[in-house]
Parts: structure tokens; sequence; C-alpha cells
């Protein structure tokens, strides 16, 4: 459930983030193109992979095309595309809250506008359930409890 949260979140977010875009036109500072660059590449990444990791985990009730794709030899978990995409994702959203956090500094005090307090808090969520949702991957049979096995 979580996981369908901070998909919809990161979704809504760039959605929002777009709006604000068009709406505001872009950012003056070239700290804030970046910070605005970053955020919407983020919230894609989370966003897919979250998705696969719903995939693989099985609550997408996605099933394989083929027997063979079931079938394919294991690779090595560590060195796996997967991991190397979750802890991406996991570094990306955490830049992306320090970032947050620092524009919600930088911008203080804050103007009085509608949406201006839903757009902080929901840009402030976002990362965190993403770090979570990837974090915790397919609980049972996730990447971390893989990795933590082959270390033992």
């Amino acid at each position: 459930m979580m996981k369908i949260v901070a998909v919809i979140c990161n979704l809504v977010l760039f959605a929002f983030t777009c709006v604000v875009l068009a709406t505001e036109g872009p950012p003056q500072a070239v700290s804030y193109w970046v910070f605005t660059v970053w955020a919407l590449l983020t919230m894609i990444l989370s966003a897919v992979v979250i998705f696969r990791i719903g995939e693989t985990a099985g609550w997408l009730k996605v099933q394989p095309k083929s027997k063979a794709v079931m079938e394919r030899p294991k690779v090595d978990e560590g060195a796996s595309a997967n991991t190397i995409l979750r802890i991406v994702t996991i570094v990306a959203n955490i830049v992306f809250f320090g970032f947050v956090c620092w524009a919600i500094v930088d911008q203080y005090p804050h103007p009085e506008e509608d949406g201006v307090l839903a757009f902080t808090v929901l840009m402030a969520l976002t990362p965190l359930l993403s770090l979570v949702a990837v974090f915790r991957g397919g609980v049972g049979d996730g990447w971390l409890a893989l990795h933590l096995k082959s270390k033992a």
C-alpha cells in the first residue's frame, strides 16, 4: 500500500511541479534550475523503480510473458541492475530531500498564496515516502534481505 502511495505522490508532485513551471515560469537562479531538474528526474526514477519493485513483488499482479523469463539464470545480487537502480534512487531521494530542506529555509518567509503549504508538504513527504518504499523493497524476498544473506 505504501508503495502505491509513494508512486502516486511522485506522479502528483511531478504534475504539480510542471504546472508551477508553466504558470510561474522557469526559475531565475541557477541553483533552482539544478533543484528543479534534480527533482523532476528523481520523481520519474522513483516512480519507475517502485513500479518495478511492485512487478517483482507481485502486488501489481503482473505475470511474466513466458516461462523462459522466470527460468533465467540468477546473476550476482550485489551487481544486478535492480540493486544498482535502487541504490541510485535512494541516493537521489536523499539529495532531493536535502534540496527541499535548503529551499524551505532559503525561501523564508514563504508567500501567502494558495497551494504553497500543500506543495511544500508534498515536496517534503515525497522523497521520504520514496526512500522507505525503495528501501523496503519486496519485503519477504527483497534486495536487502538477499544482500544481507549473501554477506553472512
